[in-house]
């Protein structure tokens, strides 16, 4: 299995046979983007997805053109492209109490779960449902990771799930994105970045309004610290079975600062 990183809590995911899972695709609409532009190819083709899995109906997690499934690798009936897919979905919150859905499905035998937006510590019936995956994709918090307990409540998560493997979500890297230097360089960033929405996002009222995007970035930076950690230049990752001999509460945490959208 591979796994691209498209941006914001948008995966790519390919199972060994080629045949495709796309989640939480986001609008390109002026109106809602917040800067990256979704991708119109994929490895020099057309984008194309067999499965397309949305967690909740905002722009930046439900995006779906025609074209795509017409693009998707050619299926057969009858055939069995994602074998013992066994797709669920378990009902998760934002912050603000708005629903979303954390699918979940087995890829080549790997459990997979993504929890979109998700902002709470999981409860003992989601737990429930959801079981221990394999790998978690899981949103960073969008407070200021400069307040003392920001990542309390993810690391819970972790130790609820229990997983071995940890991707961070919900965030966005273009290309001139600093890893180095003060925390309040990555900021000044973000609030440039942002800006170019100014007059076509609606969300966007002044340089602090989408700055929770940069504080999701730099919890993931700081998670890094705290577990066994790949931090990758590279939009893409093989999921092979070394990286899954993980012990029991050591994942492995995953951060892409690259992203297959154009920044």
């Amino acid at each position: 299995m591979t796994i691209h990183f498209i941006g914001l809590s948008c995966f790519l995911i390919e199972n060994n046979q080629g045949f495709r899972i796309l989640i939480d695709p986001f609008s390109n609409d002026p109106q809602y983007s917040l800067g990256p532009q979704f991708p119109d190819e994929f490895q020099g083709k057309p984008m194309g997805a067999n499965i397309v899995l949305s967690s909740e109906p905002d722009a930046d997690h439900s995006y779906a053109p025609g074209s795509w499934l017409y693009h998707a690798p050619p299926t057969k009936t009858h055939s069995n492209p994602f074998p013992n897919l066994d797709l669920r979905g378990t009902v998760i919150y934002e912050w603000a109490g708005d629903i979303n859905i954390a699918w979940h499905y087995t890829v080549d035998g790997v459990r997979l779960a993504h929890f979109a937006d998700n902002a709470h510590e999981l409860t003992e019936e989601q737990c429930a449902e959801i079981g221990h995956p394999d790998i978690i994709f899981l949103p960073m918090p969008k407070s200021d990771s400069e307040v003392s307990g920001v990542l309390d409540k993810t690391k819970k998560n972790i130790e609820l799930l229990d997983p071995k493997i940890v991707i961070c979500a919900h965030h966005i890297v273009p290309p001139e994105t600093p890893f180095t230097g003060s925390v309040e360089t990555l900021r000044a960033f973000y609030r440039k970045y942002f800006k170019k929405v100014e007059g076509k996002n609606i969300f966007y009222k002044n340089e602090e309004s989408l700055m929770p995007l940069a504080y999701v970035f730099e919890n993931a930076l700081n998670l890094t610290k705290e577990y066994p950690r790949l931090i990758l230049d590279t939009p893409t990752l093989e999921i092979t079975p070394s990286l899954l001999q993980r012990k029991k509460g050591d994942p492995l945490v995953v951060l892409f600062r690259t992203m297959m959208a154009k920044g």
